[in-house]
């Protein structure tokens, strides 16, 4: 976590450099590719440009060495500046090119395709079997542990600085399997979402300028490597050795000398970062892979009205992911539509950006998959970008509508005297229930109010709510899963056993006795399966399916939902000092606001 913070701080501090540049410069005025398409022509960006007739290609090649271990110290500190993950995991003692063990076979952090030409340009795949923000661990992982996301990035390999090209690109993963007859087929590994369009249970797509990695720019749509964590972990390490990732790249312009510290007035990133501040509604032009925000315009209420009915919302971040002409062709830029009318028509897919905020649409809106799909004509007069000032009150006022509970409430610890902030920090804490967990009891989104007063555990009986920090054994499950914790994360679970307790027996329904008595707490059975119900095979491995007495210093907890709970009978018992607080209240949503949880 604290390395995707670290990588979306620098992505963030990066713009805002370029927007700094922007004001004070503003008075500055072994691989064989096949073609497939063509496309009709598009509009020459500048003098550097090297083609002007988009082709498609080909690819295929295979997923199976790991990244190599970098020689000099400069590529060393690239290696370390460009991971994601927590320093302290990358400069362990653990090594961090590798990420766990599953069949005696290690599982590389991050895996290279050969390097392969696209109409002279070079291009490689970069997979992580279990993305690419999982820590360092080498332990054996069964395959039934083995949850979370793999990501795959299609990257540039420039010959030059300042060199560029726009491209759309279709990527799937493929794993060889040999059937009875020892014939090997080759299948595509299933995906959660598809990136742009069309949309698709196996291909992920998307459409960005790549260019040298000093000239990336997000926000514009620039960047060296792009890709999605959309795979499957468990099915991409059960596939390692027979790895291939196959698809087409499609390449619609190619620039040189796109710099932006050598030319007047400068071109790469902060030409593209002038430009987006710049722009003004109607008739603005779209690219693909730039992120766009609607706004409130006077006058086009009507289109407004519409695009919230498309989930299209003022002061919320889209990045256009793909984009066609209004037959269905393949375009990057409406720029290359000369005909007004025929400009407005074109389709742009839409997605918001990151997950979390993909995840509130779903829940609020009912929206089953993005991206959505927009005439441009329907946002030339209500969409501007990040860089525009025009979008800075949108942005705000949509973050507030979202989540004002947290925005309120960092607004009001910011305003909050210090002796009282300490005393609250050290003592009395908020804490927003992340799962279903502890459902019917606690719903996902509740706010509680916890007292973190020393002696917890001294003030809980059997059946009590309480909050932990996880034990060691959680923390690698959590580990091994792909996902990171802080120093402050805790979970909330229900005490189901005490020291002493015997006979703790988890039967095949899920079930817990204890003493030969099912265990306190709510019908565990009032909350929804999860589909895949991934706990099934934790259960049938878990640490606490039967002990036969609890340790003098060990309690058992579990959560209100048996069907997705990660809990005791997974994890094992939880040592009676990591209890560390116990919840007051529920404080949100007022019409659930409710003292004395247990």
């Amino acid at each position: 976590m604290k390395g995707m913070v670290l990588c979306y701080r620098l992505s963030i501090g990066l713009d805002l450099l370029l927007l700094c540049i922007f004001l004070i410069s503003n008075h500055v005025e072994g691989f064989s590719t096949t073609p497939t398409t063509q496309a009709k022509q598009v509009k020459l960006a500048n003098d550097a440009t090297i083609n002007n007739k988009p082709s498609t290609h080909i690819f295929s090649v295979p997923l199976k060495n790991p990244r190599p271990k970098p020689e000099s110290f400069v590529d060393k500190f690239k290696e370390l500046w460009n991971d994601p993950r927590p320093i302290s995991a990358v400069l362990s003692d653990n090594d961090s090119s590798s990420v766990g063990q599953i069949d005696d076979e290690e599982i590389p952090y991050c895996i290279v395709s050969d390097e392969f030409n696209i109409d002279d340009e070079k291009f490689q795949i970069l997979l992580y079997p279990r993305g690419r923000f999982v820590g360092s661990d080498t332990s054996i992982v069964g395959s039934s542990f083995i949850a979370g996301s793999a990501s795959a990035y299609l990257r540039y390999l420039p010959k030059q600085y300042g060199d560029e090209v726009d491209i759309a690109w279709k990527l799937r993963l493929c794993g060889n399997t040999l059937d009875t007859k020892g014939t090997t087929t080759t299948t595509p590994l299933s995906i959660v979402t598809s990136g742009g369009l069309p949309k698709s249970n196996t291909t992920w797509s998307a459409a960005m300028t790549l260019c040298t990695e000093l000239e990336g720019s997000e926000s514009v749509g620039r960047t060296q490597d792009w890709g999605s964590s959309t795979w499957q972990a468990n099915e991409v390490c059960n596939a390692l050795g027979g790895l291939v990732a196959e698809g087409e790249i499609t390449i619609f312009e190619k620039r040189q000398s796109e710099s932006s510290f050598f030319t007047l007035p400068p071109r790469g990133a902060v030409g593209a970062v002038l430009s987006a501040a710049r722009s003004t509604s109607g008739g603005r032009v779209f690219r693909a892979g730039e992120v766009i925000v609607p706004r409130v315009t006077p006058g086009f209420e009507t289109e407004l009205k519409a695009l919230k009915g498309q989930f299209i919302y003022p002061g919320v971040d889209y990045r256009i992911m793909s984009m066609t002409d209004k037959d269905g062709s393949p375009i990057f830029s409406t720029d290359c539509i000369k005909n007004d009318s025929d400009k407005s028509k074109a389709r742009l897919a839409l997605r918001p950006c990151g997950w979390k905020l993909q995840q509130q649409l779903w829940k609020r809106d009912g929206v089953k998959d993005w991206p959505i799909e927009v005439e441009a004509g329907m946002l030339s007069n209500a969409a501007t970008t990040r860089f525009n000032i025009d979008s800075a009150i949108p942005r705000i006022t949509s973050a507030f509508q979202r989540d004002w509970k947290l925005y309120t409430l960092s607004l009001a610890i910011a305003l909050t005297p210090i002796p009282l902030a300490l005393f609250a920090r050290n003592f009395v804490s908020f804490y927003a229930i992340p799962s279903a967990s502890m459902e019917p009891t606690l719903l996902r989104g509740d706010v509680l109010v916890v007292e973190k007063l020393p002696g917890a555990y001294q003030r809980t009986k059997r059946g009590d709510i309480v909050l932990f920090n996880p034990p060691e054994s959680l923390t690698k499950i959590i580990t091994n899963n792909g996902s990171k914790l802080s120093s402050t994360s805790l979970f909330v679970k229900r005490i189901v056993g005490l020291p002493g307790d015997q006979n703790i027996r988890l039967d095949d329904e899920g079930n817990v006795e204890i003493n030969g008595e099912s265990a306190v707490g709510p019908d565990r059975t009032l909350c929804a399966d999860e589909p895949l119900r991934l706990i099934d095979r934790q259960l049938r491995e878990g640490n606490g399916k039967e002990l036969k007495e609890l340790g003098p210093s060990d309690v058992y907890v579990l959560g209100d939902c048996k069907a997705v709970s990660v809990d005791s009978r997974v994890w094992g018992a939880l040592p009676k000092e990591n209890v560390v607080g116990k919840p007051i209240a529920r404080i949100w949503p007022l019409n659930r606001f409710k003292v004395n949880l247990d």
